[in-house]
């Protein structure tokens, strides 16, 4: 890497960004199982297929057959089979041979089949049959990695931090996607991710839910680890509701723990934040200057999605628009701090990062990154990622860092899909 070269008070359109690293991850960054749990609703189960008749089953205590999963047979064993679970949402099959993954099918749970149920973690196996060896569970990185934002400590959006290494939450993408946790040694960029763990959100319904794109932030004040997520969980729940037109009111929730959620599989207590309309993305900070919680979404408008800035008294109830939506497409928008100063980000289907003054979200200029996440002539053809944005320590040859994915889907899996990207690290150089 280049060394620091950043000058002071730059402004995130002024920097040059340098990718340093990409990978798309396939099944193959995972986390073992917690000690004692056979079944997750959102999880990663694989075996190695030897002959046909094959299946992977979920079944209760007693042997009775929950779902049965069977083994494609229009690939020569033998072959490596990989059932994918994120709650509610289409279980897919995607089989591994030669080295190459591609997806077979989407299955279904029967009506009287509840996979989030709570209750399931003691009362439900996953087990092979057939020409298959034993199923192996696992938490996984998936088949693509979107939606990642930085974990931030107290609240002002500083990086949290653990030694040189840094946390950030990131959508898991199957033919559904589950939330989970990734880490980056700061000292090592070019080691890429490592994945640290799954959270899973409890309304208090006796439900573990798989909700999305988050803002996970740990609160010295109050010393609970707290998130604002999209309730992304609740469009499964609606039958006969098609993509994301079955979700909650408002879109967003918010989430606590007591418990450190960075690591293993975690559960966050979680209920709607009570938003009118509907939104996503949300990314927070307590505003001193205005004693003021401010929350920055991408809101659902009739020009389409836009972001906008929220302001409140409280972190979890409240919030009212205290601004007009912007004017410019919006998705991962992000609250940051660069050089003492805030800033607000958004990707956007114009193939660009925007960044605009916060609070009042005036459109001041793009980010440059070389070379572009989304690609010239490939791949999602409108640059919607997440310019994920943190100052660094002192100590490394860089000063900024960015995290961000391309909207490439996975192949072979029928449209519309969300399985889409790649990861990307840049550095300001």
């Amino acid at each position: 890497m280049d060394s620091r070269s950043v000058t002071a008070c730059s402004r995130p359109y002024d920097v040059d960004f340098k990718r340093v690293w990409s990978r798309r991850y396939v099944f193959d960054n995972e986390l073992a199982f917690p000690e004692g749990v056979s079944y997750l609703p959102s999880a990663h189960y694989s075996a190695k297929v030897h002959s046909f008749p094959a299946a992977i089953l979920i079944k209760d205590k007693s042997g009775r057959e929950c779902v049965r999963f069977n083994a494609p047979e229009d690939v020569e064993p033998p072959y490596t089979m990989h059932l994918s679970l994120c709650g509610r949402f289409r279980p897919s099959v995607f089989v591994t041979k030669d080295g190459v993954t591609k997806f077979s099918y989407s299955g279904s749970f029967p009506a009287d089949f509840n996979p989030i149920d709570k209750s399931h973690l003691n009362d439900l196996v996953v087990e092979g049959e057939g020409g298959l060896d034993d199923v192996v569970a696992s938490l996984s990185a998936g088949v693509g990695q979107a939606d990642v934002r930085f974990v931030t400590r107290g609240r002002q959006n500083e990086l949290y931090l653990e030694g040189t290494k840094v946390y950030f939450t990131f959508s898991a993408r199957f033919y559904a996607s589950n939330l989970a946790v990734g880490s980056l040694d700061l000292a090592n960029l070019e080691a890429g991710v490592s994945l640290e763990g799954y959270i899973l959100f409890d309304y208090g319904d006796g439900m573990l839910r798989n909700d999305l794109a988050c803002h996970l932030f740990y609160d010295d004040e109050s010393g609970e680890w707290r998130a604002w997520s999209s309730n992304f969980s609740t469009a499964a729940d609606a039958a006969g509701k098609k993509g994301c037109s079955g979700r909650a009111e408002g879109g967003i929730n918010v989430a606590w723990s007591k418990e450190c959620p960075l690591h293993g599989v975690s559960v966050m207590h979680s209920r709607s934040l009570g938003l009118t309309g509907m939104n996503e993305d949300p990314c927070g900070t307590w505003d001193d200057d205005a004693k003021k919680w401010r929350l920055l979404v991408s809101a659902f408008t009739p020009k389409g999605i836009r972001a906008q800035m929220l302001e409140s008294d409280s972190w979890d109830c409240g919030f009212e628009p205290i601004t007009d939506a912007a004017k410019e497409d919006s998705t991962g928008t992000t609250i940051t701090f660069m050089d003492g100063r805030r800033y607000c980000l958004s990707g956007s289907c114009d193939r660009a990062y925007y960044v605009y003054s916060y609070p009042e979200l005036r459109k001041l200029g793009a980010m440059k990154l070389s070379p572009v996440p989304w690609g010239d002539n490939e791949g999602w053809p409108h640059g919607r990622g997440w310019p994920s944005f943190v100052e660094v320590p002192d100590g490394l040859p860089y000063r900024y860092l960015l995290l961000t994915m391309d909207r490439i889907n996975f192949p072979t899996i029928p449209t519309p899909n969300w399985t889409y990207g790649g990861l990307s690290v840049y550095v300001g150089v």
